[in-house]
């Protein structure tokens, strides 16, 4: 309003001069050339603004909104439903999970991603969902119209990269004709522990880095968004951080020579999106999952210099949450550095969990600049990898 008046004030000026040229120069029987009055008013600074705002997707975006886009969410069936459609309407999800009872045919599947992305894309400020799978190919494949592939294990004993990297490319080149935008993964675990299993390529961090690399780039080459996980290492926790919280006892220098390679590799290669494990490692942080910890995502962007965006496991795990709603979770997860917030639990929770972020930001517990920052690093990927057009067709 303030510079909207200033604007006002130096036009009302400039005519009052003019006039008063004006004036004298026909008391002394002269006339004033066009020269003398041809500089425009400036351009009033709202509109200024407005240019700005075009260039910049988050300058018109509320602190609601902005968190909205921090969160990926389940979905409860196989169309949408209230609870979907509220989240995109009312708290700008950033994208959905789809899980295997979301899917029952190719055909099924495009109609529910077309119409949730039709809905957010018609519902201001009108941004492209990620629309989410776990498959990686193997035991875990929850799209059933994909061609199986080989495990993570069997592609990695063979030490055939290439077949990797067509592997990846097929499941990518199949999830994306249904709609699908994102693929939680490969898995860049070294070592077949608990929950991990057949999902890694094997237990030399040399060869996962290889294989995993490969695998990105096949989905990556089908234009599917990735995600390297579980940061800093999953593969040797002797539990399932579905169920309980894991604790892996290695020392900084097995972290740096076991662990890290893969994921430093992942990172050098261009991946969009780290995966952050519910693990504890004293060595990194002894009072916090690395998924919560400010001292892992420290190390994450720091050490092996990753700028893209930090996506949490499903907070709804037992290893995130310790068998509570996951509104906690997520508030500490947010505090920690994750950008994208993955809660599969009932609605209502993550409807809680979402308020529960936008009143500490609105309190100041946590700065708007934090969420800013998750919120460009997220838009900034959807429109690396065509989303908008994608979303629009």
């Amino acid at each position: 309003m303030f510079s909207q008046h200033g604007n006002f004030t130096k036009v009302v000026a400039s005519v009052l001069i003019s006039a008063c040229v004006a004036l004298l120069a026909l008391s002394c029987g002269g006339s004033g050339g066009a020269g003398d009055r041809s500089e425009a008013a400036p351009e009033p600074e709202g509109e200024q603004t407005t240019a700005t705002d075009a260039e910049d997707p988050l300058a018109g975006m509320s602190v609601r909104e902005m968190v909205g886009q921090m969160f990926v969410i389940s979905v409860q069936g196989t169309e949408p439903d209230y609870y979907i459609n509220k989240m995109i309407d009312d708290r700008n999800i950033g994208g959905a999970l789809l899980f295997g009872y979301n899917m029952e045919s190719e055909r099924q599947v495009a109609e529910l991603t077309g119409a949730m992305q039709r809905r957010s894309m018609n519902t201001e400020p009108a941004i492209p969902m990620f629309v989410a799978v776990d498959h990686e190919g193997g035991e875990v494949a929850g799209a059933p119209w994909v061609t199986p592939q080989p495990s993570a294990a069997e592609l990695g004993a063979s030490g055939d990269a290439a077949a990797a990297r067509n592997a990846a490319n097929t499941i990518g080149t199949e999830l994306a004709r249904a709609g699908v935008n994102t693929d939680f993964a490969p898995v860049f675990d070294t070592g077949f522990g608990a929950a991990i299993g057949s999902r890694s390529f094997g237990e030399d961090p040399d060869l996962v880095s290889e294989m995993g690399v490969a695998a990105m780039e096949g989905l990556d080459g089908a234009g599917i968004i990735t995600s390297a996980k579980h940061f800093p290492n999953h593969g040797p926790a002797g539990s399932d951080s579905h169920v309980s919280l894991p604790t892996v006892n290695h020392d900084a220098q097995t972290i740096e020579s076991f662990d890290l390679p893969p994921f430093r590799a992942a990172v050098e290669a261009g991946v969009p999106m780290v995966m952050v494990g519910h693990l504890i490692y004293p060595q990194i942080d002894p009072n916090a999952p690395t998924s919560l910890s400010p001292e892992a995502y420290r190390m994450l962007r720091e050490d092996l210099g990753f700028s893209g965006v930090t996506v949490t496991d499903d907070l709804s795990m037992e290893g995130a949450n310790g068998g509570n709603p996951p509104a906690d979770a997520a508030l500490r997860a947010v505090r920690a550095g994750a950008d994208l917030l993955i809660i599969s639990s009932p609605p209502e929770e993550q409807a809680a969990a979402y308020d529960a972020i936008v009143a500490a930001v609105e309190s100041g517990e946590i700065p708007e600049e934090r969420i800013r920052a998750s919120a460009e690093r997220i838009l900034s990927v959807k429109k690396e990898y065509s989303l908008y057009e994608k979303a629009e067709r």
